[in-house]
């Protein structure tokens, strides 16, 4: 046998139901945002960041090029029969050949967080259609049994108390017919 309802206030099971109504499109609202944020740095990683690493590679290979030619430039300069060290140009060149270096190893990081990235938004998604599926498919059916519920309580809210019965009153003759 199921346990009685200790049931107060019916405003507050309407209140209760309006208040899941809109805890599903908040938390509807709120997944689909995530999605939307888990795309934007999916395109972020997948076109923006590989281009902009591949331009610094390429301007790096310019400016080796160019410390490579000022340094050869210097070293074939020379004041009587002593020739300049060129520190200035070989410090240039050492920078940027790390500079290009730093790139190439960026431009990999890159192209490895988009694996792992790709993965992890994939179970992410896994994760939120499972709380969609439930959204969609528990939350009419939670909203529709507090419906049936309100339907049944308001129906017994409804319904008159029989009236009492007034208090029998008895007399002599029926209580000794009664004891023996």
């Amino acid at each position: 046998m199921n346990a009685p309802a200790n049931v107060h206030s019916l405003e507050a099971v309407r209140d209760f139901r309006g208040s899941l109504i809109r805890f599903g499109e908040q938390a509807t609202d709120c997944l689909d945002s995530l999605h939307g944020q888990v795309h934007r740095m999916i395109d972020w990683l997948e076109h923006d960041r590989p281009v902009y690493w591949q331009q610094q590679i390429r301007r790096g290979f310019d400016r080796v090029a160019e410390a490579r030619l000022g340094l050869q430039r210097c070293q074939m300069r020379q004041v009587g029969d002593h020739r300049p060290a060129c520190v200035e140009e070989k410090q240039a060149l050492r920078r940027a050949k790390a500079r290009l270096e730093y790139c190439q190893k960026k431009l990999e990081v890159v192209h490895r967080c988009q694996r792992v990235v790709e993965q992890e938004a994939n179970q992410f998604r896994g994760h939120c259609g499972q709380v969609n599926g439930l959204l969609q498919r528990e939350l009419p059916r939670m909203t529709g049994l507090l419906d049936r519920i309100l339907v049944s309580l308001e129906a017994y809210v409804a319904i008159d108390a029989p009236a009492a019965a007034p208090p029998a009153v008895r007399d002599e003759t029926t209580a000794a017919q009664e004891e023996s």
